[in-house]
């Protein structure tokens, strides 16, 4: 016999034939254009990190963000009423149809701008006051077996488009004819040094960023000054990536450097995943910290460490088992506020170990077996970084001691699974004589063997370094690159063994040397 609450009226069952499922009705907003009501939609930005391009990848190499994109659903529901999902798949820096762009781009970030304009200007051709803004970045992963120099700007471009909405709101399709001088503007302010120059930076930003100006009027109709709904990133990195001895110039990084790490006062929520195996010193973590006028308004902050190097934790590898993880956790946290095809999330997982249990890579190889090796500062509890341990650390075999003895003496840093990962977790299917065990076994050994080698190699690797790609962005972006035996080794890998003339692209790469 079914118990009914004492509370409700108890309903008579009814065959579903005899009375059709209701629709939710589409989600009007109060907000009108020529009187006619305003239908709301919830707008998504996926953008991935460097090189990475879901496109152009098999399906065992799907990154995090790309999952994510191609997991929300068509339409959601809010309140018993639907409400339209669009979604805005970005692909990484330096995936252009070019060895220019990979190359150059990717090592530099030189189109990290372009790509930051982008997903601001598809938020801003597509809002409406009253829709829901929701942003998901990633960052890009080395190939262990063919490692290239590459940084990680996916989680960073996710920072930069929610700066520029807090600070400027959602530009209307006029207001968008003046975003390219505001966002050059910007990228001065970022590293002018004076205080008189600063004055007049924020004096010509003035029409944008005051409060009563017609963008951030725009993106908070409903006057709650939260203009953002949710932002999920995935491991945001200080610097844009490269090894110290690759490092670009000075002036670059506080051209596009953060002032700070603080969470904006506009987003509603965030969530941030984090790597606990991640050792290089140029890969260190950039936490957000939460402001006390953020904590009063009911802002929600939630970073949570979990196994794995940098690039386990936004997936990417053909391996990814603790990608698997971050996605769950991630998808758990917005579950409530966009709606994902969850059945297809977890068609994709095809696990090479035990739940919790798959080592992590290691990035300090290739081109970073010379990146100097920190330990990343570890959570404690009652912080404005509101940070957490997930509970799949504990499966490991080996944790590190400092880790060991955090969890010994503060065993409630650890969080509980979510219901959603609960279920994904029951739904493990991992199978000892796959052929996918097999394969991450063989492949295993392999990048073993590599890893000695480069922690053999290292001193004389590092001897070879000498001057290196060192990218000058002036005030107008012309950009100048000094000779290098990076550069060099680029024009080389390129070269065809069979005598023929050079395309455009190659000669244009030489041309670096």
């Amino acid at each position: 016999m079914t118990e009914t609450s004492p509370n409700l009226p108890v309903s008579t069952p009814t065959s579903p034939s005899q009375v059709p499922a209701a629709e939710p009705k589409p989600a009007i907003s109060t907000i009108t254009r020529d009187h006619v009501p305003i239908i709301k939609k919830r707008i998504v930005v996926c953008c991935d990190g460097t090189w990475q391009d879901g496109l152009e990848v098999q399906s065992s190499k799907f990154t995090n963000v790309l999952r994510l994109a191609r997991s929300v659903n068509y339409q959601g529901c809010e309140k018993d009423q639907s409400i339209v999902q669009v979604v805005f798949y970005q692909s990484g820096v330096g995936t252009d149809d070019s060895l220019y762009s990979h190359y150059v781009d990717g090592a530099t970030g030189a189109s990290l701008s372009e790509k930051v304009q982008e997903a601001y200007g598809f938020i801003a051709h597509n809002y409406q006051p009253g829709d829901e803004g929701t942003v998901f970045l990633i960052d890009g992963r080395p190939d262990p077996i063919n490692p290239k120099p590459i940084n990680y700007q996916g989680a960073y471009t996710a920072r930069m488009v929610a700066m520029l909405i807090g600070e400027i709101g959602v530009l209307d399709r006029k207001d968008m004819n003046h975003f390219a001088d505001i966002f050059i503007t910007y990228l001065e302010l970022g590293k002018c040094d004076t205080d008189a120059e600063k004055n007049r930076l924020k004096s010509q930003l003035s029409k944008w960023s005051d409060q009563i100006s017609k963008g951030r009027e725009r993106a908070d109709p409903d006057g709650d000054d939260f203009t953002i709904k949710c932002i999920g990133v995935f491991d945001t990195v200080c610097a844009l990536g490269l090894p110290g001895g690759l490092s670009v110039n000075p002036a670059t990084r506080s051209l596009f450097g953060f002032s700070d790490n603080l969470l904006g006062k506009h987003i509603e929520r965030a969530y941030h995943a984090l790597a606990l195996n991640e050792t290089r010193a140029d890969f260190n973590v950039a936490k957000f910290e939460q402001t006390e006028e953020g904590k009063k308004r009911g802002q929600k902050l939630i970073q949570c460490w979990f196994t794995g190097a940098h690039s386990d934790i936004g997936g990417g590898y053909e391996h990814h088992d603790l990608a698997d993880l971050t996605l769950g956790w991630m998808t758990a946290q917005v579950s409530d506020i966009l709606s994902l095809d969850t059945a297809y999330l977890s068609s994709l997982g095809e696990p090479v170990a035990p739940w919790g249990k798959q080592l992590p890579h290691d990035s300090r190889s290739g081109i970073f077996c010379i990146a100097r090796a920190i330990q990343r500062q570890l959570p404690s509890l009652g912080t404005l970084s509101s940070e957490w341990i997930h509970s799949s650390v504990l499966e490991q075999a080996e944790l590190n001691p400092l880790l060991k003895e955090l969890l010994e003496k503060t065993p409630a840093l650890v969080c509980d699974l979510m219901p959603l990962e609960t279920e994904l977790k029951a739904g493990w299917l991992y199978k000892e004589d796959s052929d996918n065990v097999r394969s991450y076994r063989k492949r295993s050994t392999t990048e073993s063997a590599l890893n000695n080698s480069n922690s053999q190699n290292r001193l004389s690797f590092g001897a070879r370094l000498g001057n290196t790609i060192r990218l000058i962005i002036g005030k107008k972006g012309a950009s100048k690159n000094e000779r290098n035996w990076l550069s060099e080794t680029f024009s080389t890998s390129i070269s065809s063994p069979v005598s023929q003339p050079s395309s455009p692209v190659t000669r244009r790469v030489k041309g670096l040397a």
